[in-house]
């Protein structure tokens, strides 16, 4: 059965799905070692304060959601993105994709993609040509950007804290795209 098409998180009648996506962000942590905000061992109230605070900044303009769902006719999430406009009079052509995760069960179906696609077309809807974004290198969505048309920037040696032990630091390979110049995903 082919995936729905993507859509915006909705503050007025979408927070009963934030513990889906509190669940889906710690999966992505335990399962990939993710840097994701968080070091196990996680809390879910932790992460469920993180995911009401970015819903409750939704109505300023400043941060969407977008989220693909298994079917038609559940609640059920498979994953989702974010997209961050800051307010900068120097920048006001920025985006940044933040949380890009897919729940472990619903991966290869085209939900990152899918995501990613309605993101883009949004950003550059909203003036957001140039978007940027980050992954841990050796992660498998670091192979994932260059496919969905993003350019390697560098990488940033000891960015972060592994979840994996808490202490050893990992690197972050940075990507932009710039929809100035070329057209967002299909999806």
């Amino acid at each position: 059965m082919p995936l729905p098409l993507p859509r915006l998180y909705n503050p007025a009648h979408d927070s009963p799905l934030l513990p889906q996506l509190a669940s889906i962000h710690a999966a992505c942590i335990t399962h990939d070692s993710q840097l994701a905000t968080f070091l196990p061992p996680l809390s879910h109230p932790r992460i469920l304060a993180y995911w009401t605070a970015l819903a409750a900044d939704i109505p300023n303009g400043s941060t969407e959601v977008f989220l693909q769902f298994v079917n038609e006719t559940e609640n059920e999430v498979a994953g989702y993105v974010c997209l961050m406009m800051p307010n900068t009079e120097t920048g006001p052509f920025r985006g940044e994709v933040n949380k890009l995760m897919v729940s472990p069960e619903h991966r290869r179906k085209g939900v990152a993609r899918r995501v990613m696609g309605m993101l883009e077309g949004y950003a550059k809807g909203r003036g957001r040509g140039l978007l940027m974004l980050d992954t841990t290198v050796g992660l498998p969505a670091e192979q994932v950007y260059p496919k969905l048309g993003y350019t390697e920037l560098g990488v940033i040696p000891k960015y972060g804290t592994s979840p994996v032990d808490g202490t050893t630091l990992v690197d972050e390979k940075f990507f932009y795209k710039d929809l100035r110049e070329v057209e967002p995903l299909k999806y």
